[in-house]
């Protein structure tokens, strides 16, 4: 099976040998939409239950993928989101008026901050010198 990536649907191609040309013959067996989670009827019925099976595998490593490059892409937002917090903090100390919510805020980032350090340092990236590295060469380019 071939699949076939569209603006909003995924192509499921099958190749089939045609003893007339000596060489395979590609049809389209289906299309899935791709905000569909599942296989529709129709392409159910006109696959074969390996075939099925081989489509549910595709889908769910798309899904993982499309997943992991999400949760990479946020990651990578991640400190820029927290300089910005660390602005509005500036803006909105303990005590000023015009902002109830940053207590809250604060509570939360607090919780997902000490989680978020955890996470880290079990998965192999503590506080490092490479960190420290870059605040010392940051500290001299300001100099």
């Amino acid at each position: 099976m071939q699949f076939r990536e569209r603006r909003r649907v995924i192509q499921v191609i099958r190749t089939v040998y045609d003893p007339a040309v000596k060489r395979g013959r590609s049809e389209v067996v289906g299309k899935i939409d791709k905000d569909a989670l599942g296989v529709p009827e129709k392409l159910r019925k006109a696959c074969t239950q390996a075939e099925l099976t081989e489509i549910e595998d595709w889908l769910a490593r798309r899904e993982t993928t499309l997943r992991t490059e999400t949760i990479r892409d946020d990651t990578g937002a991640l400190s820029e989101r927290m300089r910005h917090a660390a602005d509005y903090f500036r803006e909105h100390a303990t005590g000023s008026t015009g902002d109830e919510q940053a207590a809250v805020h604060a509570a939360d980032i607090w919780l997902a901050w000490d989680d978020l350090k955890k996470a880290m340092r079990k998965a192999g990236y503590p506080q490092s010198k490479l960190a420290e590295d870059k605040k010392n060469q940051k500290e001299r380019g300001s100099s």
